[in-house]
């Protein structure tokens, strides 16, 4: 069969090459009047051999040497040598003596040239035996051309005539029989393979007959074993993790495949080990290897090093070689495309699939949802095939990943580690499962688990869970480079540089090819780079102080498990999620939160108190893994004096909760080693415009083959056709512009960890913001006190607060959560301010038990110790201490928390009636407002008192006063407020301060316009209605509608809408919340959860950014399309940006590099295509008559415009105002497209009015190409003429221009003439194009086969060059110079086609013409954009 393929192949490069020729005129055939062209004379013509009976018959002008030197003789060359043995005589025509009629020796060869009259390409080589013929004399000079009488006989092998031509019959190109040695070893091999592939696939379907009912299912969501019981119970409470999987079970009760499983659903596949699959698969590995290595061969066979410097020497001859290496590069596509599209699945295909008890490898399959950013700006196009590729991908299961496990033993556990997480085989269900391990859910069941483990449970904690180390592998970078180039893009880009080597354009192909490796090498080396930065963070150990057995032993942290006991010392990093089992901790969360303040970590209480170490009122109490112990109680060990730390026992201990990607650290490790996939509406539609691009491509193919002959070269012509229309760059082009964007951002201390996000920066319409710390300064500033007592609110601040009655004193000296560091207050900026203000110290403990802190006056004179404290939960926004006087013996409790909270604890008689409307002023005037309660218990029982719970001691409270601060704007808040607004968009703010400051602050910075009613929306509870009020007044508004109707001039309404934390989440859950979202302004009392809904919400009308500062932003930063942490912490890794700038002017760079780069990144897109779309209207021109434009013209083309300009195109600056709108992002908007195809129709009409300008002049006509006597597969001889000489320079032109075409910046980047490196390399290219193109012939011009010809030709036309060292020009007029007159006609014309398309893109797609059009079709038809009021 392979025979016969090849055989049809072979046959088809056996058309005629004459068929190669102008279909719709004839070459030559009439001048520019419409007459008959005369034939023309060709000179410089070699004359044939003659062949003579005796050296006597030569002509004079022949005649051999009548005596050779003394050691030589005259032999049947016509020449002397010194033996003749080994001289062939030519006009035996390889022949032996024997086989002819008569014996003939050659006449010394002429060294002359003929010129032929009225040259006629049908009988050229009569013509020119004629001609010589009467140069010799042997014809009359007078004689007329005839074709049957030349002067001497036609060579024949039993000619007798007295002399004849030497012009040997064509020799017969040796044939490849297909029986040859490495043919039949081919076929042995392809046979033998198929044959084993056969055997292996029957073999493996028997083996595996059962194996769909083997595969099980598991969550990713761990099963959780009740730490507290015994070991053995334990393992009894483990609950299934496939149990509560609804799953839908194909027929026969097997598992579906893993494209019906719901997300975060694992389908297991286990595999064994086989000899004869291990074996398959390395025969696989060498096929592989084996056909990069055939074309090696067959294109080392077309250049002759393969057989001694023989060209086909090993295939015979060019038909054949292009029909083998037709028939292998196909093949050779198809596998390597199998191998591919196969190779997470490969291996194990040659494996045998068996239960998972007996597995050595799990395969886990998944399917891998992908979120699509900005999905509406879709057309119906993209959604035609949005909507196929979807059903593909359903039907096909292309959304499923695959990875394979080693399956591994740990004690007698059997396990596999997939994606960071340890997933164990289940006796009871067969199945794997992820373990987490709960050791209690209050205060007191954690301090039952102070003693520890036994080394026996931790071994078998740690067989379930694994070790506590995070292991990041990172490959080598050869191994590196090859994950990256084995995938489809660069396959593309390998078969298409084949056909290049082998068409003898390899010089080309070198280039591309360093152009992808070198940028292969960079994408490798920066991917790298990244994964050794997160090995870093997340490969950490140390040692450490454990308890087991009873007793204290150094360990290394990787061997930690939960329900260990570790001591802690300062300066340690923690390694482990963990809570406070005795003493205090100091902890640096910044690596975490991006909080710069060290956080104070306390005690466990022995108490029934709820831990969750997801809520906000358990951290307090808990450490986390990655964050380092500053201070903690005691850092050495209290035990025996000199007994050490061997000898003592720790002052500080935490026990481990979690572990490994249990902690909130290994969680953060995993979102980045695994991340989301988001697709950019940009990527769903260049899918698109690939397959455009490839439709187009495939008519260019078609014409190709039409055009050039219907031959084997004709598929090679119509590759490169196809290879030019898709050009390997393409793809690359978009990300040039975000990598750009990402180096400018990153000089401006932006930072980006996933490039693609850069152009959905570029699309964002809202811009949330945090407000402490982000809009405002870090800290808040101390403003003063308002005393309450009796129901009634002083008149006036008091600013000293050593002033205020001594109760109060007490309570702000002691209600915080401050620690003293070295001198340093550490804690909440808000609790350090107001620790500050109180002038009090806190001094060392005084070792009672009751005793958390214990605090001195200023005057040293009073002693306070506190006694119980409650830390601060978000969902009380409140917190509380026990504050024993030291003086009086008695207890005072104090609650500190928002004025609202406050103001619904306290006890109704002290809350004055005016209170919320004087809190309420307060926060309009832009202060932070607390509240303090008070309440004395007298001198009660500290032990009674340690026994009261939370809801007791807050019981019976008196409201004693409000608490103020000032959080004044940064710097630069109002300016980059203002140009976010005038780039169109929309600022939000998202806080957990109170509404009113929150107003207040909006106002201030400008984000609320200074005239607008604010109304205010609050509700206590989320099940309470919502109230609304006039933020000034605060008078009540029953209906908000009829203020929403209002509208002003730019057709918004004139008031915006603030909602608390509880109002938002009753329009959530009202669905309110759609209609009234574009109106609200402020979101207030925001729990970070909150914001993270707040971000999803507005997401799903416009794409939404977040920036914020602080660990309770994480989630929010993380859920919108760009978040930008203004903070260096790892934390912030999470988040796409990052800022060490700590100014929301880094809000604005980005949106103006964003807008900047896919600007750019669309100017090097329609830069591409312009190339594709031009080199396709080349090609097809130049096919039509049989020309090549020369070498050299493709080598400037490929190499310095496609490959230069590009990237000088990329680097136009970015505009130093935000504009006001966004570039687009769809490649088949209206916008893209006029440019593109305008630009091409603009190309098209100036190529082809340039021919016709060519046809029209008399001194080209019946002088054009005809290519019926060229072998049109040597295309590099087929440029010497004036129809390559036109295209080539029309085209160079047309090519040069896209890039100042696309280097306007419309209103994203600054000026055309700012890029200056474009601005150079584009003038320089058009300087040297239009001087070979005006310039009499030179060696410059020559280089590039344009006005250039022999020398003796150029001289004869006029011109006094020196010898041009020009290869001998392919054309029967020996040159083509055009007429000066011409240059100039030409040169005019593509200056006009440069100004053309440079006016067209300016006035028509980015100019006025374009913005009316824009307008007109918007009025005609509808604006389906959001509007939204900045």
């Amino acid at each position: 069969m392979v025979r016969r393929l090849l055989a049809v192949l072979i046959t088809a490069g056996s058309v005629p090459l004459t068929a190669a020729f102008p279909a719709f005129n004839t070459p030559n055939s009439v001048d520019a009047a419409g007459n008959t062209c005369p034939l023309v004379n060709r000179s410089g013509l070699s004359c044939p051999v003659l062949c003579v009976r005796d050296f006597s018959d030569c002509p004079d002008a022949l005649q051999p040497p009548s005596k050779c030197a003394a050691d030589e003789q005259l032999c049947d060359d016509g020449a002397c040598h010194r033996s003749c043995d080994a001289v062939e005589n030519p006009c035996l025509c390889g022949l032996a003596a024997a086989d002819v009629g008569a014996t003939y020796k050659s006449c010394p060869v002429y060294a002359g040239t003929v010129t032929v009259q009225h040259y006629d390409p049908s009988v050229k080589q009569e013509q020119i035996e004629f001609a010589c013929a009467q140069e010799w004399g042997l014809v009359s000079s007078n004689a007329t051309f005839d074709r049957s009488d030349t002067g001497a006989a036609v060579w024949a092998a039993n000619e007798t005539a007295s002399a004849m031509w030497g012009d040997c019959p064509l020799a017969q190109d040796p044939e490849l029989t297909f029986t040859e040695s490495f043919c039949l070893a081919f076929y042995g091999i392809i046979g033998a393979e198929v044959v084993l592939y056969l055997l292996w696939h029957v073999y493996k379907s028997i083996r595996e007959r059962h194996a769909a009912r083997m595969r099980r299912v598991c969550s990713q969501s761990p099963t959780t074993a009740a730490g507290e019981q015994p070991l053995m119970e334990k393992d009894a409470k483990v609950q299934s993790g496939t149990s509560s999987i609804d799953i839908p079970m194909s027929i026969g009760g097997s598992v579906p495949p893993a494209s019906r499983l719901p997300s975060g659903v694992l389908l297991l596949r286990g595999f064994k080990n086989d000899v004869a699959g291990t074996l398959m698969y390395c025969l696989t590995l060498l096929s592989t290897a084996g056909w990069i290595v055939l074309l090696a061969v067959i294109v080392s066979d077309y250049y002759g090093t393969v057989r001694g410097g023989v060209a086909y020497g090993l295939l015979a001859n060019s038909n054949t070689s292009m029909a083998v290496f037709i028939f292998v590069w196909h093949l050779a596509a198809v596998w390597l495309i199998a191998m591919v599209a196969a190779k997470r699945r490969l291996r194990n295909y040659f494996r045998i699939e068996c239960a998972l008890p007996m597995a050595n490898v799990v395969q886990v399959e998944e399917r891998e949802d992908e979120v699509i950013m900005t999905q509406g700006n879709q057309n119906r196009l993209t959604e035609l095939v949005s909507s196929v590729r979807d059903a593909a991908v359903r039907r096909f299961g292309l959304d499923v990943v695959a990875e394979s496990c080693a399956a591994r033993l740990a004690g007698r556990h059997r396990y596999f580690e997939y994606r960071c997480t340890r997933y164990v085989l289940s006796d009871k269900t067969g199945s794997f499962e992820c373990h987490s391990f709960v050791l209690g859910d209050t205060h007191r069941s954690l301090l039952e688990c102070r003693d520890g483990l036994s080394t026996a449970e931790a071994q078998e904690r740690q067989a379930q869970i694994g070790e506590n180390f995070i292991g990041v592998f990172v490959p080598s970078f050869p191994v590196g480079l090859m994950q990256e180039l084995f995938s489809f893009f660069y396959l593309y880009q390998l078969m298409t540089m084949w056909v290049w080597f082998y068409f003898n354009y390899y010089k080309m192909a070198l280039v591309q090819m360093g152009v992808i490796l070198i940028s292969a090498n960079i994408k490798v080396f920066i991917r790298l780079r990244s994964e050794r930065r997160i090995k870093g963070l997340a490969e950490r150990r140390n040692r450490c102080r454990v308890r087991r057995d009873g007793a204290w032993v150094e360990l290394d942290t990787a061997e930690l498990a939960p329900g260990d006991v570790v001591a802690v010392e300062a300066g340690m990093e923690v390694m482990c999620d963990g809570c406070v089992l005795q003493g205090e901790v100091v902890a640096d969360e910044s690596s975490l939160t991006g909080e710069a303040m060290p956080v104070r970590k306390l005690a466990l209480k022995r108490d029934d108190i709820a831990y969750d170490p997801q809520s906000s009122s358990s951290k307090a109490y808990s450490v986390y893994s990655g964050t380092r112990v500053l201070q903690c109680t005691g850092s050495a060990y209290a035990g025996a004096a000199g007994a050490g730390i061997e000898g003592g026992e720790p002052q500080t201990q935490v026990l481990v909760l979690r572990t490994r990607t249990g902690t909130d650290k290994g969680k953060l490790i995993q979102r980045i080693l695994f991340p989301t996939r988001y697709s950019f509406v940009l990527d769903e539609q260049l899918r698109v415009a690939i397959l455009i691009l490839l439709a187009y491509g495939g008519v260019g193919f078609s014409l190709s083959i039409w055009l050039m002959g219907h031959d084997l070269t004709s598929w090679l012509y119509g590759t490169f056709v196809l290879s030019q229309t898709l050009p390997p760059l393409l793809p690359a082009a978009l990300v040039i512009g975000q990598s750009v964007a990402a180096d400018r951002l990153r000089r401006q201390h932006i930072y980006c960890v996933d490039l693609p996000r850069i152009l959905c920066a570029a699309k964002v319409r809202v811009f949330l913001f945090d407000k402490t710390g982000t809009l405002t300064k870090e800290g808040l500033e101390y403003y003063g006190v308002q005393q309450i007592a009796a129901g009634q609110i002083a008149g006036e601040q008091q600013q000293d607060m050593q002033q205020l009655p001594a109760h109060l004193q007490i309570g702000f000296a002691a209600c915080h959560a401050v620690a003293d560091l070295d001198g340093q207050l550490i804690g909440n900026p808000v609790d350090v301010e107001q620790f500050r203000q109180t002038g009090w110290r806190i001094q060392a403990r005084r070792g009672d038990a009751h005793s958390l802190d214990t605090l001195t006056s200023p005057d040293g004179r009073t002693t306070a110790h506190v006694v119980r404290r409650f830390e601060f939960e978000h969902a009380r926004q409140s917190m509380a201490v026990a504050v024993q006087d030291a003086g009086t013996g008695h207890v005072h409790v104090f609650v500190k928390g928002s004025f609202e909270r406050i103001g619904q604890l306290a006890r109704g008689g002290s809350v004055p009636a005016d209170y919320d409307a004087t809190a309420a002023a307060w926060a309009r005037r832009g202060c932070y407002v607390l509240a303090l309660a008070h309440r004395d218990l007298g001198a009660a029982d500290l032990g009674d008192v340690g026994r009261m719970t939370r809801a007791q001691l807050e019981a019976g409270c008196d409201l004693a006063s409000l608490l103020l601060f000032r959080n004044n704007l940064k710097e630069d808040t109002a300016q980059a407020i203002a140009e976010l607004r005038r780039g169109d968009t929309r600022t939000v703010m998202v806080t957990g301060d109170t509404a009113m400051t929150a107003v207040y602050v909006a106002r201030e910075c400008g984000m609320v316009p200074e005239n607008s009613r604010v109304l205010l929306g609050e509700s206590k509870t989320p099940a309470d209605e919502i109230q609304w009020t006039d933020a000034d007044t605060r008078e009540p508004v029953g209906d908000i509608q009829p203020c929403l109707a209002e509208l002003g001039s730019d057709g918004f309404p004139t008031t915006e809408l603030a909602v608390g934390g509880a109002a938002f989440e009753r329009l959530c859950a009202t669905g309110e919340i759609g209609a009234l979202l574009p109106s609200i302004r402020v979101f207030a009392r925001m729990t970070p959860g909150g914001k993270v809904e707040c971000a999803k919400w507005h997401m799903r009308y416009a794409v939404t950014a977040m920036c914020g500062d602080g660990g309770n932003d994480t989630g929010a930063l993380r859920a919108a399309h760009v978040g930008l942490a203004l903070s260096d912490a790892e934390a912030s890794i999470v988040s796409p940006f990052s800022s060490s700038r700590r100014s929301i002017g880094a809000c604005v760079a980005l949106l103006r590099e964003g807008r900047s780069g896919l600007a750019t990144s669309f100017s090097a897109f329609k830069f591409l295509v312009n190339y594709a779309t031009t080199m396709s209207m080349l090609e097809i021109v130049q096919f039509y008559f049989s020309v090549i434009v020369p070498q050299a013209v493709w080598i400037m083309v490929d190499s310095i415009i496609s490959v230069g300009l590009l990237l000088a195109v990329t680097q136009a600056r970015t505009a130093r105002r935000l504009a006001a709108g966004r570039p687009t992002a769809r490649l088949l908007g209206a916008h893209t497209l006029a440019s593109i195809w305008g630009q091409t129709a603009i190309n098209y009409a100036f190529l082809y009015g340039a021919m016709a300008l060519l046809f029209a002049q008399g001194w080209f006509r019946c002088h054009e190409f005809d290519s019926r006597d060229i072998d049109t597969s040597l295309w590099w001889l087929l440029g010497d003429n004036y129809e390559a000489e036109v295209i080539s320079i029309v085209c160079l032109f047309q090519f040069i221009n896209a890039a100042g075409v696309y280097n306007y910046g419309y209103r994203y980047r600054r000026a055309w003439a700012t890029n200056y490196l474009l601005v150079l390399v584009y003038a320089a290219c058009l300087a040297v194009v239009s001087a070979v193109t005006l310039a009499d012939p030179n060696r410059f011009g020559c280089l590039f086969r344009i006005n250039c010809g022999n020398t003796p030709t150029v001289r004869a036309l006029g011109y006094g060059a020196a010898s041009l060292d020009v290869s001998d020009y392919n054309s029967p007029i020996g040159h083509n110079v055009l007429p000066r007159r011409f240059r100039w006609t030409l040169w005019g014309l593509c200056v006009a086609n440069i100004a053309v398309c440079l006016a067209y893109e300016k006035l028509v797609v980015l100019g006025p013409v374009g913005r009316r059009v824009k307008a007109w079709w918007a009025a005609r038809h509808g604006d389906r954009k959001l509007r939204l009021k900045l």
